[in-house]
């Protein structure tokens, strides 16, 4: 019997909850929460649902203002916050409010979406640059919206495009290269690098007989031989022929001259591993005697 009144006295002397206002079933909701706020989130990633808590009367609907990050949404039912961002969003306020018949309560949610970090950037670089040959590009995929691009490059110089997807630049003196970009966006950053070879421009100074008489052998002609160099040959009629017996795609020839005299034209195209190419053409008489 002591327990019972106990517990008797004690509810009589507990204050008396608010009186449901007229014409409605239960009282007003007296305050709003959300656990989780302030809350970052990432884009793509889809959040772990956020659910209201109440005291007082329940609430029969929920709106919020102003309108959420994209890919967000709150149930007017439940007052869930969730969904999967699909855009980054500064930090900023939104007030969800709950309401019955009786009244309202309102929570103010802090939200934040960053971008995901960006994967480690993938630098395209021409694996041989010629020394000083401008115009040179070096390049990353964009990633969109919200990225930014610093370039570094030792070895040359940056002649347009910092902060963009692609450089062009000027290499220096022969040796090694580095293009390096630091990828960035609200998610984080990321580094990525490529290399490559500057090579010395081509040279095609030839040397060559002024005469060779009909018929002979004996014709030969080179350029100065370097590493990396490709060299092709032509024989230019022209009123005398000749043909080229051996030695094609190296930096020395041997030719034979035909049966009239004359001059025909050698010419020589040498290219570096750049694609860079020098040119040069002999004219050489064909003599009967």
């Amino acid at each position: 019997a002591q327990p019972q009144a106990a517990a008797a006295q004690a509810a009589a002397s507990a204050p008396a909850a608010p009186a449901p206002a007229a014409g409605t079933a239960e009282p007003s909701p007296i305050q709003l929460s959300y656990s989780g706020s302030p809350a970052v989130y990432t884009k793509g990633v889809a959040i772990t649902p956020m659910a209201p808590y109440l005291a007082g009367g329940a609430a029969t609907s929920y709106r919020v203002s102003p309108r959420l990050p994209a890919g967000l949404s709150l149930d007017p039912a439940t007052g869930i916050l969730s969904g999967t961002p699909s855009a980054a969003a500064a930090a900023a306020a939104y007030v969800v409010t709950g309401s019955n018949q009786a009244g309202s309560a309102s929570a103010t949610l802090t939200l934040t979406v960053l971008d995901q970090a960006p994967a480690r950037p993938v630098v395209t670089l021409p694996p041989f640059v010629t020394a000083a040959f401008p115009g040179r590009i070096a390049s990353t995929p964009d990633l969109g919206k919200g990225t930014t691009y610093a370039w570094t490059l030792t070895g040359g110089a940056i002649t347009a495009g910092q902060g963009s997807p692609s450089i062009t630049f000027t290499p220096g003196g022969e040796g090694a290269l580095s293009a390096e970009v630091t990828v960035a966006n609200s998610g984080g950053s990321q580094r990525g690098s490529a290399e490559a070879t500057v090579v010395p421009w081509p040279e095609a100074t030839l040397t060559f007989p002024e005469w060779i008489r009909i018929l002979s052998t004996a014709g030969h002609a080179s350029v100065q031989a370097r590493p990396g160099l490709t060299y092709q040959w032509v024989v230019q009629p022209g009123t005398a022929t000749a043909a080229i017996s051996s030695g094609q795609g190296t930096h020395a020839v041997a030719f034979t001259a035909g049966a009239s005299a004359g001059t025909f034209q050698l010419q020589v195209t040498v290219t570096n591993q750049a694609g860079q190419a020098a040119v040069a053409t002999a004219t050489i008489k064909v003599v009967s005697s």
